[in-house]
Order: structure tokens, then sequence, then C-alpha cells
């Protein structure tokens, strides 16, 4: 019987025609390649929505007994607090997602963390991340927002998780057999910290237009209480940090390497800035004109980081920014960059150039009556 319809503007419904997928490489793979989301992160964790970075369609997966490559997972992805996230693609009318994908998904979870290597899954992000005009800098700031610290440290927490089996398996199907959902269930309870869980990814038909709605399985009520608690929990370990506060932290992380960082606050505390310090799980603070841009063009972390923010600046100041970067401070800016990154030994020796290319360039840009307060 048909579960959606459509509702026109008299009040009438038509009940959308259901797809049934006969192909798995187009019909779920291709569509869940080119559209992340499709693993509905509100679903899974309602209080912070999973997001998703890919690390490779198609990953690999060692034969134990050789240590070649014999198997593949159809996916491996990774979300914002780095758990490793393995999702495997099977039509409802393969027999195969009755039984034998359960018994496969547990052995590439089992081998998988003891084979992929950090140099290994860094690779092939950055190969997923090119083929989307990104650098795995990019791929991973987009994931992680402001509590981005460097790829290393991403990387580092990911093969953690994964050694730890602190990590998430997902089957992804069109429509799933009720003896799937039903062990699905079973081990969601039994398999912690493993995450266990089913989407269905349902296809209907409107006219020419294909539209799936993915709804998911394997989260029981008790189960969804530990997730907000967990949640909770995560959430505490966010803080609003200040001038004190952020200098402890850079010193125990830095030493002396901390002195540039505060060479900078103090070289933009004399000038015309605001300073704004950030509430993420890495101390930042932000320099800011609000009459130029409600965001920061820098913003420098405690771990010694320097990020120039072109992507949340107005798209004439941009290139003043750019060419500070490159030509002051001979930097070495990718082209078409959004978050470029260096770390304090690149721009330890440069801290008055940055002050008084920041001032300059928004004298200039104010100057151009270009104001924005975008």
């Amino acid at each position: 019987m048909p579960d959606v319809y459509v509702v026109s503007s008299d009040r009438q419904s038509v009940a959308m025609e259901r797809v049934r997928c006969l192909n798995e490489d187009i019909e779920l793979q291709q569509i869940l390649e080119n559209n992340h989301d499709l693993l509905p992160g509100d679903q899974i964790k309602p209080d912070s929505p999973r997001r998703w970075m890919l690390i490779k369609r198609e990953m690999p997966i060692p034969d134990p007994g050789t240590a070649t490559d014999r198997f593949s997972l159809d996916f491996l992805f990774a979300d914002q607090d780095a758990i490793p996230t393995l999702v495997e693609c099977k039509r409802f009318a393969d027999m195969r997602s009755r039984r034998e994908v359960v018994g496969q998904m547990i052995e590439y979870a089992a081998n998988g963390r003891y084979y992929w290597s950090k140099d290994m899954l860094r690779s092939y992000a950055e190969e997923s991340s090119k083929r989307r005009n990104q650098t795995l800098d990019e791929s991973i700031r987009k994931l992680l927002g402001p509590d981005f610290e460097s790829s290393e440290a991403f990387f580092d927490s990911f093969v953690a998780n994964l050694r730890d089996g602190k990590l998430r398996v997902i089957f992804f199907l069109d429509e799933s057999p009720i003896e799937l959902r039903s062990v699905v269930d079973f081990l969601s309870k039994q398999m912690d910290p493993t995450e266990v869980l089913l989407v269905e990814a349902r296809q209907y038909k409107l006219n020419e237009t294909l539209i799936v709605v993915p709804r998911l399985f394997g989260y029981t009520e008790e189960a969804r209480k530990e997730i907000r608690s967990a949640s909770a929990k995560e959430q505490s370990g966010r803080r609003q940090w200040d001038e004190a506060t952020f200098f402890e932290d850079a010193q125990t992380k830095l030493g002396d390497l901390a002195m540039p960082l505060r060479a900078l606050y103090d070289g933009l505390k004399t000038e015309e800035f605001g300073l704004y310090f950030g509430s993420g799980k890495t101390a930042s603070f932000n320099p800011k004109a609000f009459d130029v841009s409600s965001s920061s063009p820098i913003s420098v972390y405690s771990n010694g980081w320097l990020t120039f923010k072109f992507g949340d600046l107005p798209i004439r100041f941009r290139p003043l920014l750019e060419s500070m970067a490159a030509n002051d401070l001979g930097l070495k800016v990718p082209a078409d960059p959004k978050y470029p990154t260096f770390y304090v030994n690149e721009w330890a020796n440069k801290v008055e150039a940055i002050v008084k290319g920041l001032v300059r360039i928004i004298e200039e840009y104010r100057a151009s009556g270009n104001q924005s307060a975008s």
C-alpha cells in the first residue's frame, strides 16, 4: 500500500508511485555518494545532528589470512566526532540483505580496524575531497566548523576510535526485510560502543522526479536516552574561553611557541579591532571590525594554528586578504582558498606584518566605500 501522497490545492490526494531498486550501484550507491545526508544525521542523533565526510567509496578490506585486499566496503564516512561510519548498500530484492550482509559487515569492521592505517585513510580522504573540488583541510573544516584543529589531529582521533571499536555500522537499503530489522535491533543493544543501524531509503516517483525518503531503524527509546545523556556530557566539554584561559591553554600545548600568539593578540589589541574568544573545544581568539564584516578575517587557536577565513568574508574583501597573506607574509596560499591554515612556526616571525597588514586592508576597504555588514 502506498504511504506517500501528493495533496493538490483542492485538497485531493494522489498516491505516489513506489519505485523498487533494480540497480544497486545507480539507485543506491550513486545517490548516497552525491547526497551524504541521505544518512539521516538528525534521526541518528537529534540533539547534535551528524554531519558526514566521505573517506572513500569502495574501501578495500584486507583478507586476514593474507593481508591483501580481498573485499570492499561500499562507503567509509567520518562524522564530526571522527567516528568511523561503515555503510553497506543492498537492494531489498537481494536475498543477501537478509543474513549474509550482517556477517559481512561485522567482518569488515573487525578487519578494517586492524589494517586501515592513518596514512592510508588520509590519502583516501584527500582523493575524495579532490573529487569535490576541495582540499582535505577544507573538507574537515566544513565538517567540524570552529572545532577544527588540524587534519592530523582529526585522523589521530579517527584511528583511535577505530582501534577502540567506537564506530558506526549502517545498512542502507531501499526497503528492509523484517529479519534484518530484528537483527539490527538486537545488535544495537549489545554492541556498545559500536552502533548498528539500518536506514531505509524508500524511493517514489512523481512524474519524472525521483523522491527519496530516508528513515532510521535501530534505536529504541532507551538508546535515545543514552544518546541524549552522552550528548549532554559532550556539550559540557565546551566552554567559553577568555584571555586568561586561552593563554593558559596555549602555554600548556605550545610552551615557548605560545609567545607569538601573545604578541599577535597584544598587537591587535592596540589597534581598532574588537577581540572575541570562541566557545569551541579548542580555544580561539578572533579580531573583528564590524563595519567591514561580522566575521573575523582570521582566527587564532591555542594549539598554534592561524586560519585565514576567506570563505566567511565579503567577496570584495577576500582578494585584499589573499594578497596580504601571499605577498606581504609570503605564505603559500592554495588556489581558490576558503580557509587556509598555517601552524605557528610558519608565521611566528610575521606577527608585526600580520597586524599592519590587517589594519591596512581594512582601511583600504573602508576608503573604497565597499563596507558591508555581511
